[in-house]
């Protein structure tokens, strides 16, 4: 009896000692996972909007330069899980439908509006923040105020959508209107972006033409102010009445005859290699293009933001319900170091909300900055965007001079005039529209011509044919046979 209860006690004892290291352990990992969720920073951005190093002397990636900078600043060791998108539409599916978890996004405007709309955004704290808010440039930063984003978001990239053209075959005139794009003279050499806001914008271009040009004339000749002007125009570009997004679907419908097609992101290779002469683009994307084209030999690309007006984007950092704002706002903050945008629009090709010395030093290192005799050269005018920014520059140095063949080269791209920003508006949130649009757009896509859908089907219906016709030889040939030895 006695040995069956030191047995029975011994096994307690064991069980008791089982039962707290299994507690132990469970609570180990508990506190393990809490520690890599307060030290693990989650990135959704995207595709190709960071810098990266491509060799092995290049400087380490801005995502490893934060961990390493978060490291000697605060001594802790943190992780960054860094994933992509290739569309707003993708990252809002991910997020609402999905649950994923992130820190850190970067939607476009209407995106940002939809997800302040509905509730789904941290407030940012800009004290926490100060090289954002000491170098982001003021125009924006008061932008994005007026638009009530500015407790939401914090800009990342900016720029405008306009005309990518070859000179060698498209006039630089006929390239400062978007009804370019319905000319039979560029039939088939033209690819549009295949993106629903963008075909939207154009197609009210034209569909609204005569409208448009009215509010520009008024606004030249001062019976319009500015602010009027842009507002008016961005009422009529954000217009998604009924008779609007059928006014837009016909103009598209007499649009797909004349292109070579729509491109999600191959555009800006397909004009440098020669396949399409036109190509409606993101200013970035034309950086992109442009800078391909000088350095194969041919600097034979140029950009155009058409004087009936435009979108003018914005990307901006949000962070979504349940981020881990501390290190949200650290990374924010690190990517606003002008030495760090610097680095990162060079690489990416877009322009950075971000200001400062650094950036104007980048700028006007351009080849196409004149130095000396400014006589019969174009003056460039970036006062707007560095005003406040500047430490040990004068703003004067904003003032600078470039080559009149440069002129919508790749320095005139990144940064637009002060009146190209004048008649460019901002993209809304479509809302209750936004189903309606879809479908028109869908009705276009569904009909369009486009030359390499058609090769590609071609040559597929050749290969069946033939296959067909393989099969069918073969299985006729086996059938004789079959039958020729029967009536042997």
């Amino acid at each position: 009896m006695k040995n069956t209860n030191k047995l029975l006690v011994g096994t307690l004892i064991a069980l008791t000692g089982l039962l707290a290291v299994s507690l132990t352990n469970e609570t180990a990992k508990t506190i393990t996972k809490l520690d890599a969720a307060s030290t693990t920073l989650r990135i959704y951005n995207w595709e190709d909007y960071i810098y990266e190093p491509e060799g092995s002397g290049d400087e380490a990636s801005i995502v490893d330069q934060f961990i390493a900078d978060y490291k000697v600043k605060t001594g802790i060791t943190i992780n960054v899980e860094y994933n992509t998108f290739s569309t707003n539409e993708e990252m809002y599916n991910t997020i609402a439908l999905s649950g994923t978890q992130y820190d850190l996004l970067v939607p476009s405007e209407y995106m940002i509006e939809r997800l302040i709309r509905e509730d789904r955004l941290e407030t940012i704290d800009a004290s926490k923040m100060p090289n954002y808010t000491t170098y982001a440039s003021p125009r924006l930063q008061n932008l994005f105020a007026d638009m009530g984003w500015d407790e939401y978001a914090a800009g990342y990239m900016w720029g405008t959508l306009g005309i990518l053209y070859n000179t060698e075959v498209a006039e630089a005139v006929d390239m400062e209107s978007w009804s370019i794009l319905w000319n039979e003279k560029y039939h088939k050499e033209i690819a549009l972006k295949d993106s629903m806001r963008e075909g939207y914008m154009i197609g009210l271009m034209h569909a609204y033409h005569d409208d448009i040009v009215a509010l520009a004339n008024e606004n030249e000749n001062g019976t319009l102010s500015d602010e009027a002007y842009n507002l008016a125009l961005s009422n009529l570009l954000n217009d998604t009445s009924d008779a609007t997004i059928a006014a837009v679907g016909e103009a598209l419908k007499s649009l797909k005859s004349n292109i070579y097609g729509t491109e999600v992101d191959q555009g800006k290779n397909d004009i440098v290699r020669g396949t399409i002469s036109i190509n409606t683009a993101w200013s970035g994307d034309a950086v992109y293009a442009i800078y391909q084209a000088a350095e194969s030999g041919k600097d034979v690309l140029r950009y155009s933001v058409p004087k009936e007006g435009t979108n003018i984007w914005y990307d901006a950092f949000v962070m979504p319900k349940g981020a881990n704002k501390d290190l949200a706002h650290a990374f924010i903050d690190f990517v606003s170091n002008p030495p760090i945008a610097t680095l990162n629009i060079d690489y990416i090709g877009y322009t950075s909300f971000i200001a400062g010395d650094s950036i104007l030093d980048y700028v006007l290192d351009y080849e196409e900055v004149v130095t000396g005799d400014t006589t019969g050269k174009v003056e460039i005018d970036l006062t707007y965007f560095f005003e406040g920014t500047l430490e040990d520059h004068d703003i004067a140095d904003a003032v600078f001079y470039i080559e009149p063949e440069y002129v919508g080269a790749q320095l005139t791209t990144q940064y637009p005039s002060e009146e190209e920003i004048l008649r460019a508006v901002v993209f809304r949130d479509f809302g209750d529209a936004n189903e309606k649009v879809i479908e028109m757009w869908a009705e276009f896509k569904a009909t369009e011509g486009q030359v390499w859908m058609y090769v590609v089907a071609g040559a597929a219906l050749v290969i069946l044919l033939g296959v067909g016709a393989y099969f069918y030889i073969s299985k006729n040939k086996s059938s004789r046979r079959k039958r020729n030895a029967k009536r042997k």
